[in-house]
């Protein structure tokens, strides 16, 4: 018989090596007593050899036994469904059922029930109804259990579903015949310490000890050992005199032994024996620890940092005692599963003499230094930490931005985050970070969770409470115990009884910016001691003494990195409430779509999306009636009917802002404010209760009013009932809000648009009434297309809203002051340039945008002197002043010129009319008509006269502008995402990849073609793609690195940009000879290069044929010379950097997908 030693690994069923153990006899009699059993214990004691024995031991009488490995199936993106199919398909194939469960798949694939239900489902419909398994029965071992540690979740659920087989034998007889059997490095505390202790089988389940070999079991070793000794059982017994029966280091050793030339002198067994273990295996041990075992014990020793020293200390103590009594706490039960230590009979000691021997005191010390020196650098990692949060908060914020959502949820999850860091590193059970509101007079935090893990909405005003004490004196308060008994405790006993919990210590830190203002404070309850287990009552958890000295320098360490962290999610959110006012204007003015600009319907509609934005439980819009002088609405009853309600112009706080024409916000509580008693009787009237009130005037663009929109009841976060009318004047906690002052920021923007709207609505009503159809059709459109302009995402809708207003504009003005051309350039202060929009004058129904730069000739002298130019006589035509938009009829006939720039109440250029030809009567263009005598003092006054209302127009306009080219960013940004998630979908068919990739990067740029070349992955010198020819039929392409643009950019590694015309290129044979075969013309040309994450090329995009902006038809070029106006332009830098995100994240995703094509 071949006496092979095996070395790690399970020993095959027959291995002769194999030593039976009281763990192998009582595994197979538990088992075939139908008990659940669990072997859990460290790495290399001969687990999966047990489950091997016992498994054919069981199959012998007749049981149908399954083993499945965690480790084949666990992986950290598994989702649920995965998982238990993989299981299914497992157990399946080890009872020879695959061909059998085919319906089973279908009918749960056409099912809606849960990835575990389905395993349920397969458990009692097949495995204990299968006819190959009617008569048996079933023994399911569950193979390195610890696999499923990366999933908690899965992890407790799943552990569940084996408690839950186990419940179901009280009900339904059949499941007595299944049993489970799981083996792992893990404790029982690892795998239940995050779910019910009873929902988990270990209390129904018998637990199998693994010990070392003894020597009257390992006879099955010392036979091997017979041929290097006559006294095998001598040389065995010196061997477990070293490994205490290890399995693995015995195994080992016997088998170094054997294959060892040197003699063993008979009698001096041990002490050869101890020269040869001390040579091959103790001395120099990291080098020659082959295969692994001792580094295994080493790295999970020192794998836990803070916990390393603990455990490390847990072994000095082993060592210097020789033994202790053994309990169940964390640092005892991880220290038994580095396999360092092992437990018998109620004693720990160290298990074997090599251990000891590896494991020194001197060892120790050195380990302990360095983890010391490791822990040393904590706080830079920590400091890391928050610098990759404040990215990650940013990098998610442009996303949620290009989504047009808020990034609230994504500040809750950086600041819970920090929040748990600093809990764990303060050893604090719970910890909540307080922000100050804008006020400056309230602590809110989105952070501190209830023990449901819930989101708490606290507030919590300053000097009140122990945080807002904190706030006020901008001082640490530390309360190491009786925290009840503290004057400033009441609102923690408050939360406490609500939230059912009990603080014993608390430590407030208020973090301070530059100017010692206090920006967030920092709140620890209850400092723990270390390593206790979480199931263990929270009173016997805390540390008496409470929070120290060292935990309040610690803190002052990180305070500059946490305040600059805070003060960017701050920002964040504050950006998010503006995010979320602009949504909700855009949302407003969409659902102008289907309304036919009635003032009431406008508003009403307006003023759903305002409470929605203000998180508000209601909003009323209070319209001036001019000729009653009284505010009226429509307020809705408890029985969903709506009443008109009126009040004097000056009553209530409608009235007051009314009269005032400034904003009113009183926070939480209305009742208590002098000034409530309208609200208090329209409550009364319509069973409700005010409690917070934000409330706003409405102008118009001239200041005069419209309204007042009422915002009532800011509301809480979380779920709460319905107001219950019975208890007013009772306030609900749902209600204990207020509005802020960013509130108020929104509105007072929100408002301003809804009074543009307003004013728009009622003179398109007053010109229905005159019946002046051009001027009812000029503002209808201007109207409507004021209506749809936010909600639009198309550039031409956009620009033709701006282009109405200017025109409508520009007309009235040329009729005032008798003019031939009217222009209004408005300026860019941060391109420092005017703009303009006019028709193109080769397409009169295409706009486009004109530039005039800022610091040449008329611009520059109009800029400096912040006054009006008259030029009644024009000798220099050259200046862009009297080109640039100038009709062309007009071009040769200019006589005289007026520059009129509107400055706003900054003192800064907001725009510039141009006017050219001052004419005598007639805007009919001839000679004769035009006045000599050029522009006069009254001209400029009329224009200064109406100054005024042009220039808050002209802002508005100037906004507005500014508003296309966001939401210009947000579309790129959104086919950006769009793209890269498509490409993560489409698996892996090259067609989809090309495809994918060239038109998401088609529509990024406005390119008219786009090419995705990718490495050969036969040939990395060249590119290859597909291209469609004249005829519709698509064709494969080569060419190498160096050639042609594409191949010099995968040279190169760098983007080419060239203009129009491609042509006019030195280096443009390639393209010529490209278009010659496919029947194109290329005018211009990106080229950019895909990178993977290190740097390696993957493939090319080349974008062609930059098109203007506008409807333009297909391009299918007749005549290669024949190319259309609307391909005449050139990409750009903003293509360039746009295509160079989106290529660095194709570059992320392609080469997994590459791989696998």
């Amino acid at each position: 018989m071949n006496y092979e030693y095996k070395v790690g690994g399970s020993l095959p069923p027959d291995s002769p090596t194999y030593v039976w153990r009281k763990a192998d006899h009582e595994l197979y009699h538990q088992l075939m007593g139908g008990m659940f059993c669990y072997v859990l214990t460290c790495r290399q004691m001969g687990k999966s050899s047990l489950r091997v024995k016992t498994m054919r031991k069981l199959q012998e009488q007749g049981l149908a036994c399954a083993s499945i490995d965690l480790t084949a199936i666990i992986s950290s993106d598994l989702t649920r469904k995965q998982f238990y199919a993989d299981i299914i398909d497992s157990l399946a194939e080890n009872f020879n059922l695959l061909e059998s469960i085919e319906s089973f798949k279908e009918g749960c694939r056409e099912s809606d029930l849960s990835p575990m239900n389905r395993f349920n489902k397969f458990i009692h419909d097949i495995l204990l109804k299968h006819p190959l398994l009617l008569e048996k029965d079933i023994i399911i071992f569950i193979d390195e259990i610890d696999s499923l540690l990366r999933l908690p979740d899965l992890a407790n659920e799943f552990l569940g579903l084996l408690r839950a087989c186990y419940n179901k034998r009280a009900d339904l007889p059949e499941y007595n015949r299944l049993t489970f059997a799981i083996l792992g490095v893990a404790s029982p505390y690892d795998l239940m310490k995050d779910a019910n202790y009873n929902s988990l089988p270990f209390d129904c389940g018998y637990g199998i000890e693994l010990h070392g070999f003894q020597s009257h079991e390992a006879q099955p070793i010392a036979e091997g050992l017979k041929l290097k000794s006559e006294h095998p059982q001598a040389l065995l017994d010196a061997v477990l005199d070293w490994t205490s029966g290890q399995p693995f280091l015995t195994q080992k050793i016997c088998k170094l032994i054997v294959k060892c030339p040197d003699q063993i002198p008979l009698g001096s067994e041990a002490e050869w024996v101890e020269k040869f273990v001390r040579s091959q295996v103790i001395n120099n041990w990291e080098h020659q620890d082959e295969p692994e075992h001792l580094r295994t014990i080493r790295d999970r020793l020192l794998r836990q940092k803070n916990r390393s020293i603990d455990l490390l200390k847990l072994y000095q103590k082993i060592r210097e005692k020789g033994k202790i009594l053994a309990d169940n706490s964390l640092e005892q039960m991880e220290l038994r599963l580095s396999g360092l230590v092992s437990k018998r009979e109620g004693i720990l000691e160290i298990r074997n003499r090599i251990y000891k021997e590896v494991f020194t005191s001197s060892w120790c010390q050195k380990a302990l230094a360095e983890l010391r020196d490791e822990l040393a650098i904590i706080e830079p990692e920590f400091i890391q930490t928050l610098a990759k949060l404040k990215v990650q908060l940013l990098e998610t914020q442009i996303c949620r931005v290009a989504e047009g959502t808020s990034s609230d949820e994504v500040i809750y999850e950086v600041l819970r985050q920090i929040t748990l860091k600093l809990g764990d590193l303060l050893k604090a059970d719970r910890a909540t970070i307080y922000l100050l509101n804008a006020e400056k007079t309230e602590l809110w935090s989105l952070v501190a969770e209830n023990q449901t893990n819930e989101f708490l909405n606290i507030q919590v005003p300053v000097g009140e409470g122990i945080a807002g004490q904190a706030a006020k004196t901008k001082k640490i308060i530390n309360i190491p115990h009786n925290v009840y008994d503290d004057p400033r405790s009441n609102l923690v006993k408050l939360a406490d009884q609500k939230y059912g919990y009990h603080t014993y210590n608390v430590l407030a830190y208020p973090i301070c910016n530059h100017a010692k203002e206090v920006v967030a404070v920092i709140q620890l309850l209850n400092k723990l001691k270390a390593n206790l287990f979480e199931s263990e009552p929270l009173a016997k958890r805390v540390k008496e003494e409470g929070f120290n000295q060292a935990d309040e320098e610690q803190l002052t360490r990180f305070d500059p990195h946490i305040r600059r962290f805070l003060e960017s999610c701050q920002s964040c959110r504050q950006a998010s409430r503006k995010l979320q006012a602009t949504a909700a204007l855009a949302e407003a003015t969409r659902s102008l779509d289907g309304s036919q600009l009635d003032t009431k319907e406008i508003l009403q509609r307006v003023m759903d999306a305002a409470k929605n934005l203000m998180n508000a439980d209601r909003s009323t819009l209070w319209l001036v009636d001019e000729e009653k002088q009284e505010l009226w609405t429509k307020i809705r009853q408890m029985d969903g009917t709506l009443i008109e309600k009126r009040i004097h112009i000056n009553e209530g706080f409608a009235g007051q802002v009314a009269r005032t024409r400034e904003p009113i916000i009183i926070p939480f509580d209305v009742y208590q404010h002098p000034d409530s008693q309208t609200s208090k009787e329209t409550d009364l009237e319509t069973g409700y209760r005010t409690c917070s009130l934000l409330c706003m005037p409405v102008l118009n663009p001239d200041g005069e009013l419209l309204g007042v929109t009422q915002l009532v009841n800011k509301l809480n976060s979380g779920n709460y009932p319905d107001y219950n009318p019975a208890l007013w004047p009772q306030a609900p906690e749902k209600f204990k809000a207020s509005f802020d002052k960013n509130d108020r920021q929104s509105m007072q923007v929100f408002n301003e648009r809804v009074g543009v709207i307003l004013q728009y609505a009622k003179v398109h009503e007053r010109l229905k009434k005159l019946a002046e159809f051009q001027s009812q059709k000029v503002v209808y459109h201007t109207l409507a297309m004021l209506s749809q302009a936010v909600g639009s995402q198309k550039d031409e809708e956009l620009y033709s809203t701006l282009y109405n207003i200017l025109e409508f504009m520009m007309q009235s003005i040329s009729k005032l002051l008798r003019v031939a051309q009217t222009d209004i350039f408005i300026f860019n202060s941060d391109k420092h340039e005017f703009w303009s929009i006019i028709p193109d004058s080769n397409n009169s129904n295409l706009l486009i945008e004109v530039i005039i730069e800022a610091d040449v000739n008329l611009a520059e002298r109009l800029l400096n002197s912040n006054s009006s130019l008259v030029l009644n006589s024009i000798s220099n035509l050259d200046d862009p002043w009297l080109q640039v938009g100038v009709r062309f009829d007009l071009r040769e006939q200019l006589h005289n010129a007026l520059f009129f720039p509107f400055i706003n109440s900054d003192g800064q250029v907001i725009a510039v009319i141009r006017l050219l030809n001052k004419l005598i009567d007639s805007p009919v263009l001839n000679s004769e008509q035009i006045n000599q005598e050029g522009f006069t003092p009254d001209d400029l006054q009329q224009l200064h006269k109406r100054s005024e209302f042009i220039i808050k127009v002209l802002e508005g306009c100037q906004s507005f502008h500014q508003e296309i080219s966001t939401l210009q960013k947000q579309r790129a940004t959104d086919t950006l995402r769009s793209a890269i998630n498509s490409v993560r979908q489409i698996g892996f068919d090259p067609e989809k990849i090309l495809y994918t990739v060239i038109e998401s990067a088609k529509k990024l740029t406005n390119a008219d073609r786009s090419t995705l070349w990718l490495v050969d992955a036969y040939d990395p010198d060249k590119l290859w793609t597909r291209i469609p020819r004249i005829d519709g039929t698509i064709e494969t392409f080569y060419i190498y690195k160096n050639e042609g643009f594409a191949g010099k950019v995968s040279q190169m590694k760098k983007p080419i940009m060239i203009p129009f015309d491609v042509y006019d290129h030195p280096e443009s044979q390639t393209a010529k000879g490209t278009d010659q075969e496919t029947g194109y013309r290329t005018c211009s040309l990106l080229c950019m290069p895909i990178l993977s994450f290190d740097g390696e090329l993957l493939g090319v995009t080349q974008l062609l044929n930059k098109r203007k902006p506008g409807n333009y038809p297909p391009y299918h070029p007749k005549d290669i010379y024949d190319i259309p106006d609307y391909l005449k332009v050139s990409f750009d830098e903003r293509d360039l950097r746009y295509m160079e995100i989106f290529n660095n994240q194709v570059g992320i995703d392609l080469p997994h997908v590459l791989n696998k094509t």
